[in-house]
């Protein structure tokens, strides 16, 4: 379909993949997602099965560009919580080509999911400006840590009757997805995960087990975890080896226990022992008690991203 005389709107197929990582890759980071380096990757993250590429990820192609990829924009319904959530990305920042790729995602979305979610960085001013007039509304703020290198391990303090380890097989699945989805139950924009998105994750080519740190307690319930994943750096940080804190959460029984300053401190010493020099992760801005944690571990806000909600 065309939209503008010189800009043509494609749904994506898997032969654009190439193309794609390319765009992703000049582009920078943008948004609340960090998507991957390597097309082996993009592939296992489109491959997750709510994205469903070919209807839900549009690209834009400039007239004379061949199979040049301009801009691309993605919508990822979460139904069992009633939003999409919309991703936007162009080479290059004009306003006109960005609201071409947001109109579509719009009326995607709409097709789905009575509310929509739209995640800004902090920096792109001109772009929320557009946004606001189009009757989004800023609804939270998330924050992105960084660490600088040269880092030391923190012992992680785990309190008498608990133990600590790495998950060891599929078989507990179950038992991840249940406290994953129990202890993100109130938080902003949880889409409650099922056993077989939880394994998807596990078996994609930048993860395993032994990425999900894990607390027991004397009777061998799970009670806390922290996911993490490491990734090589490219372009300006090519050869830099990050570590990732992703998700990580307490069974809400468990809490007041020093469970989460234990599994956080488990979570960037497992980082640091796969030789991850550079660590980072996202946290909500009104969640002070978790800041305060991994400021103590040496993390810095490097930026800010906000999320913008507009009923469909």
């Amino acid at each position: 379909m065309s939209t503008q005389a010189n800009t043509q709107l494609r749904n994506f197929k898997w032969s654009n993949l190439g193309a794609l990582q390319r765009l992703l890759n000049d582009i920078g980071r943008h948004g609340h997602r960090d998507w991957p380096a390597k097309v082996s990757e993009l592939r296992a993250d489109l491959e997750y099965p709510r994205v469903k590429p070919k209807q839900n990820i549009v690209l834009t192609f400039s007239s004379g560009a061949g199979d040049d990829v301009a801009g691309y924009a993605i919508v990822e319904p979460e139904k069992n919580i009633g939003r999409s959530v919309i991703g936007i990305g162009t080479r290059v920042f004009g306003l006109a080509a960005r609201k071409q790729l947001l109109d579509w995602a719009v009326i995607r979305a709409k097709q789905e999911t009575p509310i929509a979610h739209l995640s800004t960085r902090a920096n792109e001013t001109e772009f929320e400006k557009l946004v606001e007039q189009m009757g989004w509304v800023k609804v939270r703020r998330y924050l992105k840590l960084t660490t600088d290198s040269g880092l030391r391990q923190a012992p992680a303090d785990i309190p008498e009757g608990f133990t600590l380890r790495t998950m060891l097989g599929l078989d507990e699945v179950p038992e991840l997805t249940y406290l994953q989805n129990t202890a993100f139950k109130e938080h902003f924009g949880y889409s409650p995960n099922t056993e077989e998105e939880i394994r998807t994750h596990l078996l994609a080519p930048d993860a395993g087990v032994d990425d999900v740190v894990m607390i027991h307690d004397s009777n061998e319930q799970l009670v806390a975890y922290c996911w993490t994943g490491r990734y090589e750096g490219s372009g300006d940080f090519s050869g830099v080896k990050f570590g990732r804190i992703g998700m990580t959460g307490v069974l809400p029984a468990a809490r007041n226990q020093g469970l989460g300053r234990a599994i956080a401190e488990a979570g960037f010493n497992h980082l640091l022992d796969h030789g991850s020099s550079v660590l980072e992760l996202d946290v909500d801005s009104l969640n002070a008690p978790a800041i305060k944690v991994y400021s103590s571990l040496g993390f810095k806000t490097t930026s800010k991203v906000n999320w913008w909600e507009l009923s469909l």
